[in-house]
């Protein structure tokens, strides 16, 4: 195989190869212009599209074609810090399953007004309390455990914030595109109830349509971006370091 260069490839991405991306982002077409692109280590198809199922850096290696006119194929993966070597563990998806009550990174795929979200959950986050629990005054270095492909989950309104009603604006709240944390409530009947009711639940990360810059928390219910100054509502997770100190460990 051949590592691509960031400088001389052009392929049907979203993001430059070597850039960082996170558990969910959606990379680009499989396949478009007779380049068709191959799930690697940490990437997954879904709908046509290539989806991102970890934390790290892009990265692109050429696979051989025996006819010149099938067009060109790249195995496009994410190697992140802690680099997990293919294996029949990354595809048992079975052995790695969401379970009620535990906490998850999900992306709003669609918001269905005005009464629910809809969720690609992405990666089980480990529990602080439980850990502290279990490890006693230990120090504890938990670490996310990515899905190999995702989970449907449901965001309803009444489950956004703390006593929601029916007079709270879902579109105030969370906008597609945007990471959440999240626990399961419940099992539906082909998906898994979420809830971000509880004050550290909500989204961590929110993109600026107009500048595709990552927007910041000003308050428990408003993001802005920092070079547009755009405010958008959201339902802000109280601050803790999700990204920071369990992310980096995909």
């Amino acid at each position: 195989y051949t590592m691509a260069s960031s400088t001389t490839l052009k392929l049907p991405l979203r993001h430059k190869i070597g850039a960082t991306v996170t558990p969910g982002d959606r990379l680009g077409l499989a396949t478009r212009n007779k380049i068709a692109l191959i799930s690697g280590e940490g990437t997954y198809i879904r709908q046509g599209h290539l989806y991102a199922s970890a934390l790290g850096t892009l990265c692109a290696a050429a696979h051989e074609v025996d006819n010149e006119e099938e067009g060109e194929k790249w195995i496009i993966s994410i190697h992140g810090e802690r680099s997990v070597q293919p294996s029949s563990h990354a595809k048992k998806t079975t052995a790695i399953c969401p379970q009620v009550g535990m906490l998850v990174l999900g992306r709003i795929t669609r918001v269905v007004r005005p009464t629910q979200a809809m969720v690609d959950i992405v990666a089980i986050v480990p529990d602080d309390n439980k850990q502290q629990q279990q490890k006693g005054n230990e120090s504890v270095q938990p670490s996310i455990v990515p899905l190999h492909e995702p989970f449907a989950g449901t965001l309803r309104q009444s489950d956004i914030r703390p006593n929601s009603s029916l007079e709270i604006r879902i579109e105030d709240c969370l906008r597609p595109g945007d990471v959440i944390l999240a626990r399961i409530h419940a099992n539906g009947e082909r998906d898994f109830i979420l809830t971000t009711a509880d004050a550290e639940l909500g989204v961590i990360q929110a993109i600026c349509e107009s500048s595709g810059c990552e927007m910041q928390a000003i308050s428990w219910k408003e993001m802005q971006c920092p070079v547009s100054k755009v405010k958008e509502g959201r339902k802000v997770a109280k601050p803790r370091q999700i990204r920071a100190r369990h992310m980096r460990q995909l």
